[in-house]
């Protein structure tokens, strides 16, 4: 199965990255690199998660963070990172815009 991520979820796993960072120096890249490997592991689990409002939805292993993708034949598209902590309201909200 091959992952793609959005430049959109890029962007949130870059957010993600600054706000763990200013909680202590180095902390943003060990969330970084967990949420990579949750990435690689997506590849062989992509489309059989819940889904919520037509994403596919993965909680990450170590960081309260939730990927949001769609599948498209043998392609999981990533199209959003998200704090697991977010409003319901303003995740929804976010993946209506993508």
């Amino acid at each position: 199965m091959t992952v793609k991520v959005t430049t959109d979820a890029l962007d949130d796993l870059q957010d993600g990255y600054g706000f763990y960072e200013k909680q202590e120096k180095g902390l943003g890249s060990y969330f970084r690199h967990c949420i990579e490997q949750d990435l690689l592991e997506l590849r062989s689990t992509a489309g059989i998660h819940r889904q919520i409002r037509s994403y596919h939805h993965v909680n990450s292993k170590i960081f309260n963070t939730i990927f949001y993708y769609r599948m498209d034949q043998n392609t999981a598209n990533v199209m959003a990172i998200l704090d697991g902590r977010i409003d319901p309201v303003t995740r929804d909200r976010i993946l209506s815009q993508r």
